[in-house]
């Protein structure tokens, strides 16, 4: 079996060092550690930590936006239904990837002007508003234009996967279902549009 190259291995290990000490706190020294190599042998793939964790939140970008299109691709779009599931796939996300969420978001910690970076979040944004309006050819959400109800849909999910992934909607409301919320979150945004 083959051996993951080092750009790899320091990937994986700056989500490790981030899910361990948080991503202010992740060094690229300590990542270097968990790796078994210097900190100089980071160089020949990352310049700096803002390098690598552009790298990591390139990766992030990606990979949310294949679950998210999974998530959509069987789900009737009437009723903002795909919407939920979009939303409901950015809260899997958080939660399985919490490193990858905590630096895509965080323009202080990546080269937030990478023209690589800027693409991925563009992707994200125009699915994001691409299910809005599919949603809305079918009769959702018709009043308010894509991009606003995309927006408010996106706080609305990044609050949430933020309050799961921090524990504090299981222990402060261990009854509520998340997808519940959801699909009530895209309920009042039709009745606001």
């Amino acid at each position: 079996m083959r051996q993951p190259d080092l750009r790899e291995r320091l990937l994986r290990a700056a989500e490790e060092e981030i899910t361990a000490v948080g991503p202010a706190r992740a060094s690229l020294r300590a990542i270097a550690r968990r790796c078994g190599v210097s900190h100089q042998a980071t160089a020949h793939h990352f310049e700096d930590r803002a390098g690598l964790f552009t790298a990591l939140a390139l990766e992030g970008f990606d990979v949310l936006c294949a679950r998210t299109r999974s998530a959509v691709q069987d789900v009737d779009p009437s009723g903002g239904r795909q919407v939920v599931a979009g939303a409901t796939a950015y809260v899997e996300f958080a939660l399985l990837h919490p490193a990858m969420f905590d630096v895509m978001f965080r323009p202080d910690l990546v080269r937030a002007g990478d023209p690589r970076l800027l693409r991925a979040r563009e992707a994200y944004r125009a699915l994001q508003v691409e299910l809005l309006e599919h949603a809305q050819r079918c009769g959702w959400g018709r009043n308010a234009p894509a991009a606003e109800l995309a927006t408010l849909g996106w706080a609305a999910a990044h609050g949430l996967a933020v309050l799961e992934r921090d524990a504090l909607i299981s222990d402060m409301h261990p009854e509520v279902d998340l997808e519940a919320i959801l699909l009530r979150v895209v309920r009042l945004l039709d009745a606001l549009a």
